[in-house]
C-alpha cells in the first residue's frame, strides 16, 4: 500500500509506503499491473493544481475474491442441483399416478371394465385414484347389467313356451339387481282384473294369500306415465306402505313396473328386496328396460302360441285335431318306452250320431260336437289329451295309467256323457251316448299304427254289442281268439308286432297270467346271460318265452282260475296247451323255430313230464332252459290255490329240483345268478 502527492508539474511532494518507480497512465480504479490496482486524484482543473496518487497490492484481495466466487459457484450448483432433483421428485410423484390413471382409462374404454388404479397416498392423487376405482366400479357394474339385460333378451325370446319364458323372466329379472323374489300378475282385459299370476323366491303362505284389489297398487302403475313404476317400502316420505303379508315374508322393499305391449295391457311385473328398503336409482333404470323389454317378448310368444294353437285346434270343437294328436301319440310312446311307463288310448264316438244330424239337422249335431268338447276337458287331468279325431269320433291319451285306470276313465266319460243334456239351437233338449273302445301301450300295440288301430276295434265291438259301453282291446281279443284260436296264427303271419296283443289277451284269461309271461321273459334273459348264450338263442329263448302259454287259450277260463285242487279232467286241458302253442306257431314261417322248445317246456329232466315224456339231453336245450324260468317266475307268483314264495324259498325249491325236474347244470347257473 502507498500513496503519493505531486504537483502541476509532476514533482513529488510528498510519499509514503512502496512507491513504484513509474505511473504509466492516469486513471480512475485502473489496473497498472497484475498485482497493483492505482487511483490517481486530481485537484484543480485537469489536475492543475496536482494529484495524489493511491495504490496497493490486489494479490490478498483477489485471492479472498476468488475464495468467495468459489463458494459462491458451488452453492450455486447445489442449489442447482437440489433444484434440479426437487423438480424430478415432484415431476415423478404427478407423472407416474397420472399416467396410471391414463393407462387404466384406456383399459376401461377398451372393455377392461375390472380394471382398477391402486393410489394410496393421501392427497389429492389419492383422491383421484378413489374416485377413479369408483367410477370404474360404477361403469363395470352397469356394464354387466346391460350385458346381463342382452344375455337376457336372447334367451327369453328363444324359449319355446310361455311358461319357460315367464320362468326366465322372473329369474334374470332380479338377478339383474340381486332382488330376492319375482312375480308376474296378468291382466285379464274382460274382466279388468289380474286373475293369474307366476312367482318365484316367494313362499306358499305368500302366495296363496296375494290379491289384486282393483284399483290397487297394480292398476295404479298404469294410470301413472309410460316407464314409470310404483314403488313400496317403509320410509315416510313413500305413499305406498308395505303390508303385514309383506312383513311376514321378511320383505322390506319392492317395485311395481307395468307391461306393455303396443298400449295393451299384458300385465305387471314386481321385484321384492329381503335386504334393503329401497332400490338404486340405475337399479330402476335398468328394470324399466328390462319391464318393456319382458313385455314384447311376452306378447310375441302369446302371439305365436295363439297361431300354433290355431294351427292344432279345432275349430268347432276347441279340442285338440287330428294333426296335434298324430304328433302326441308319438311322443308319448317314445315317453313310456323311455321310462317304461304305461300309456293308454281312448277311441270316443257317439252314437247315432247320423239319426241325430238327420233327426235335428247338422247345425244340432255342431251343437253336440260342442258340448263333448267342453265336457272332455273337465273330466281329464292336465296332462290327459283330448282330441277331435274326426266326424263324430274324438280320442283321449292318458300318460302314465295302465288298462285298469283307462277303464275307470272310459266309465267316467261314458257316464258324464249319457247324463248330458244338449239344448238345440231351435229349441227343445236331447241327450245322446256315445261307445268306447280301450286300448294299452305296448301290451295292445307297441307302435303308434297298431296301438290306435287296437283301440279302434275295441271302440268297434263296443258298437257291435249294443253301444254306450266300454270295451278294453286285450278283453275282445281274448274273445276273438277264444272263439278262433287259429286267429292266433293269423295275426303273428301280419307281423309280430301282434306278439304283444296276442299275450295280452291270454293273460287276461286269469288274473294269475297278468304278468305271468313278463317275468318269464325276464328270468330268460337273465339266464341266458349266465349261460353266456349266443345271440341267435338269446333272440329265439325272448322269442319263446313270450309265447309259450299262448296254448292256454284253449283253456277253459273256469279251469284256470280254480280255487280249489284240479281235476284230471282239468289237468288234461292245461296239459294240452304246449301242443296247442307249438301248433300255433308252426304256421307262422318266422317263428317255425320255436315250436319244439315251446312244445317240451314242460318236459320234466328226469322223463316224466309232458306232453312227450322227453327225458334228458334229449329235451331241446332252450325248452330246458325256459323250463327253469318257468317254474321260478310261477312260484314268484300268485297261483291257483298257492301263495307268492319269497325269492330264498323259490330258490330252495329250483335248487331241490335239479335233477328230477330240471335240468341240474341249467339250475347251477340259476343259482349263481344274483338273487333280482
Amino acid at each position: 500500500m502507498f500513496v503519493e502527492v505531486v504537483d502541476g508539474g509532476g514533482r513529488r511532494l510528498a510519499a509514503a509506503g512502496d512507491v513504484p518507480g513509474a505511473f504509466v497512465e492516469d486513471f480512475f480504479f485502473g489496473q497498472h499491473d497484475d498485482r497493483t490496482y492505482h487511483v490517481a486524484l486530481p485537484f484543480g482543473a485537469d489536475g492543475a493544481l496536482g494529484t495524489v496518487l493511491l495504490g496497493y497490492d490486489e494479490t490478498p484481495a483477489r485471492e479472498q475474491v476468488g475464495l468467495v466466487y468459489r463458494r459462491g459457484a458451488y452453492l450455486a450448483l447445489a442449489y442447482v442441483l437440489l433444484t434440479l432433483g426437487m423438480a424430478v421428485l415432484v415431476g415423478l410423484k404427478l407423472t407416474r399416478p397420472l399416467r396410471c390413471l391414463i393407462e387404466a382409462a384406456g383399459a376401461i374404454a377398451a372393455g377392461a371394465y375390472d380394471r382398477r388404479v391402486d393410489l394410496r397416498s393421501r392427497d389429492e392423487i389419492g383422491e383421484l385414484g378413489v374416485t377413479f376405482n369408483r367410477m370404474a366400479a360404477a361403469v363395470s357394474d352397469k356394464t354387466a347389467r346391460i350385458a346381463a339385460l342382452n344375455d337376457t333378451a336372447v334367451k327369453i325370446t328363444s324359449v319355446r313356451s310361455l311358461q319357460e319364458m315367464l320362468d326366465e323372466i322372473l329369474r334374470r329379472g332380479a338377478a339383474l339387481t340381486g332382488a330376492q323374489a319375482a312375480c308376474i300378475a296378468f291382466y285379464n282385459q274382460e274382466t279388468g282384473l289380474f286373475d293369474k299370476w307366476v312367482t318365484q323366491g316367494l313362499s306358499d303362505h305368500f302366495v296363496k294369500n296375494m290379491a289384486f284389489r282393483q284399483g290397487g297398487l297394480a292398476d295404479e302403475a298404469y294410470v301413472m306415465a309410460a316407464g314409470t313404476y310404483v314403488l313400496s317400502n317403509d320410509q315416510p316420505e313413500t305413499k305406498h306402505k308395505l303390508s303385514r303379508l309383506m312383513h311376514a315374508e321378511g320383505i322390506q322393499s319392492f317395485i311395481c313396473l307395468p307391461l306393455m305391449s303396443h298400449a295393451e295391457r299384458l300385465g305387471v311385473i314386481y321385484f321384492y328386496r329381503k335386504d334393503r328398503d329401497y332400490f338404486l336409482p340405475d337399479e330402476i333404470e335398468i328394470l324399466t328396460t328390462f319391464a318393456s323389454l319382458a313385455a314384447g317378448a311376452i306378447a310375441n310368444i302369446r302371439l305365436q302360441e295363439q297361431t300354433r294353437d290355431l294351427a292344432v285346434t279345432d275349430k268347432l270343437t276347441g279340442l285338440h285335431n287330428r294333426r296335434l294328436f298324430d304328433e302326441r301319440i308319438q311322443e308319448e310312446i317314445r315317453r313310456a318306452t323311455r321310462y317304461v311307463k304305461p300309456l293308454s288310448l281312448l277311441m270316443i264316438d257317439i252314437d247315432n250320431f247320423k239319426h241325430i244330424n238327420d233327426t235335428h239337422g247338422h247345425a244340432a249335431g255342431d251343437v253336440v260336437l260342442q258340448s263333448l268338447g267342453r265336457l272332455l276337458p273337465r273330466l281329464l287331468r292336465e296332462v290327459d289329451l283330448p282330441a277331435r279325431y274326426g266326424g263324430e269320433e274324438f280320442t283321449v291319451i292318458l300318460p302314465e295309467t295302465d288298462f285298469v285306470g283307462a277303464r275307470l276313465v272310459g266309465e267316467r266319460i261314458r257316464r258324464a256323457i249319457a247324463g248330458e243334456r244338449v239344448t238345440l239351437p231351435g229349441g227343445g233338449e236331447i241327450s245322446f251316448t256315445a261307445s268306447v273302445g280301450v286300448a294299452c301301450f305296448p301290451v295292445c300295440g307297441n307302435k303308434a299304427g297298431s296301438f290306435i288301430e287296437h283301440a279302434d276295434q275295441a271302440l268297434y265291438t263296443a258298437k257291435q254289442e249294443g253301444k254306450n259301453r266300454v270295451c278294453l282291446y286285450r278283453e275282445i281279443l281274448k274273445v276273438q281268439l277264444e272263439n278262433d284260436p287259429e286267429r292266433i296264427a293269423d295275426l303273428l303271419n301280419q307281423s309280430l308286432d301282434n306278439i304283444q296283443p296276442i299275450v295280452t289277451a291270454v293273460s287276461a284269461k286269469s288274473v294269475y297270467y297278468y304278468d305271468h309271461a313278463e317275468k318269464v321273459n325276464t328270468i330268460s334273459k337273465q339266464l341266458a346271460e349266465a349261460l353266456n348264450l349266443g345271440e341267435e338263442d338269446r333272440r329265439t329263448l325272448a322269442l319263446a318265452s313270450q309265447l309259450h302259454d299262448i296254448g292256454m287259450i284253449s283253456v277253459p277260463d273256469a279251469v284256470l282260475n280254480k280255487q280249489g285242487a284240479l281235476t284230471d279232467d282239468d289237468w288234461k286241458f292245461i296239459r294240452q296247451h304246449p301242443a296247442t302253442a307249438a301248433g300255433l306257431v308252426e304256421k307262422v314261417p318266422g317263428l317255425r323255430h320255436l315250436a319244439p322248445i315251446i312244445l317240451h317246456h314242460h318236459a320234466r329232466f328226469d322223463g316224466k313230464g309232458y306232453p312227450e315224456g322227453l327225458k334228458g339231453d334229449a329235451i331241446p336245450y332252450l325248452a330246458r332252459v325256459l323250463a327253469v324260468a318257468d317254474t321260478y317266475a310261477s312260484m314268484m307268483g300268485k297261483w291257483m290255490g298257492s301263495e307268492v314264495m319269497s325269492p330264498a324259498e323259490a330258490r330252495s325249491r329250483i335248487a331241490a329240483a335239479a335233477g328230477g325236474q330240471l335240468d341240474p347244470q341249467i339250475v347251477a347257473a340259476f343259482l349263481q345268478m344274483p338273487d333280482r
